[in-house]
């Protein structure tokens, strides 16, 4: 299936906040933005002895900021990342294969042991390089074939395609897009990458986000871009209502580009690059959806606030019944509503509703229409619902279908 990221409608995947699209590089990606080196190794980290890359170096020294997952079971390479966020980092370390994750004190000796030995390999300080994992929950490391990897790896002889590929787990494709503005006479580079499939419900945000950018701007007016961008993107997308262990966004800023400090025309224009950027890697996830055949997007004007409108979206886009309805082409609209009430969403007696852009709800009541045409426009690999309520507030999120190959490919997970 093919998602359609960069659609301007009321609704789509284009946020409608969003004045005008910034152009993106053809191919591009993480390692677009000047001032990044990549490098990428085989380390077996599942031990199955598959021949794939699995270990990531990501090397943009500079201001850094990023959230991490909020589940109670945070995984000790989130606990280590958080505690040196925002702040200055030179590199990020990432292995995919095993989460590190319910591993208690071993595992958090093993992400000290991953950074020290990136930081030996790069010659920067311990506390300048982050730590990511990604896969099976309750598995040690293995060490002895993942430190010499961090070593090949820091070789740095990689690129961002390669290192997009290698931090897959049961992703059907790789998650890139950069962007370029210019500002005062300078050309600003935001570019990243994204993983995750399944275990998609971030809450910040299994799904791990890298970007970078060539902005001049200190660690915590990047951090609050940051946290506002993934607001409006990773935290507005689900799969499958399962929050990780492991979910990871991490910005780093180089400094070889235009001043975007607070109060700069160069401020609001990285504003807009990263939530594009944000946003483009989260409809990218929603898309992949383990075993998903359909891009679901809602779209809620009205309620109190933005805040509210998104929340009100993502109930829907999370709702099993709604996304079996969509998987079978069922126009079932009623299933919509429910998940709304289910989220407490007030005002339900005054709903305009759309699916497919065919009108089946007005004021509350519900209207006559072709049923097998909305069933024929649900064949496509988007489905849209637009819902408004009385209020000022707007809000998207996105989400995919529901699956039998859902469950297939995490009953057999770990095989």
């Amino acid at each position: 299936m093919t998602a359609s990221p960069h659609r301007s409608s009321d609704g789509g995947s284009l946020p409608p906040w969003t004045p005008e699209r910034l152009p993106t590089l053809p191919g591009g990606g993480w390692a677009s933005v000047p001032g990044t080196a990549v490098g990428v190794a085989a380390g077996d980290i599942k031990g199955n002895g598959a021949d794939r890359d699995d270990v990531v170096i990501l090397v943009a020294p500079g201001s850094a900021a990023g959230l991490t997952t909020t589940n109670a079971a945070a995984a000790a390479p989130c606990l280590w990342t958080r505690a040196w966020l925002p702040g200055k980092a030179h590199a990020v370390v990432v292995n995919s294969g095993n989460a590190n994750a319910a591993t208690g004190s071993r595992g958090a000796a093993d992400v000290e042991a991953m950074a020290a030995r990136t930081a030996a390999a790069l010659g920067c300080p311990l506390d300048r390089v982050l730590v990511c994992s990604t896969g099976v929950i309750g598995v040690p490391l293995p060490m002895d074939r993942l430190l010499p990897a961090i070593d090949r790896a820091c070789a740095l002889h990689g690129d961002g395609a390669a290192a997009a590929r290698a931090i897959m787990t049961t992703d059907t494709r790789p998650k890139e897009v950069a962007v370029a503005v210019e500002v005062a006479g300078h050309r600003l580079h935001v570019g990243g990458m994204a993983k995750g499939s399944g275990m998609i419900h971030p809450g910040m945000a299994t799904m791990l986000g890298f970007i970078t950018t060539d902005a001049v701007i200190d660690p915590q007016p990047l951090q609050d871009l940051l946290t506002d961008a993934v607001d409006r993107s990773f935290h507005a997308i689900t799969v499958d209502g399962d929050q990780s262990t492991n979910d990871t966004v991490i910005v780093q800023a180089t400094g070889r580009g235009p001043d975007c400090s607070p109060g700069t025309p160069g401020h609001d224009a990285l504003r807009r690059a990263l939530d594009q950027v944000c946003c483009d890697l989260a409809v990218m996830i929603a898309a992949d959806g383990e075993g998903a055949h359909h891009l679901v997007t809602c779209v809620v004007r009205g309620l109190s606030d933005d805040r509210a409108a998104r929340r009100a979206a993502r109930a829907v886009v999370g709702s099993n019944l709604v996304k079996a309805a969509v998987h079978g082409h069922d126009p079932n609209w009623g299933r919509i509503v429910s998940a709304l009430g289910q989220a407490r969403v007030p005002g339900l007696d005054r709903l305009d509703l759309d699916l497919c852009r065919v009108p089946v709800m007005r004021h509350g009541q519900a209207l006559s229409f072709d049923e097998a045409r909305v069933s024929a426009a649900m064949e496509a690999p988007e489905v849209l619902i637009q819902a408004r309520l009385p209020g000022e507030g707007l809000g998207v999120a996105w989400g995919c279908d529901l699956s039998a190959d859902y469950v297939r490919i995490n009953a057999d997970y770990r095989s």
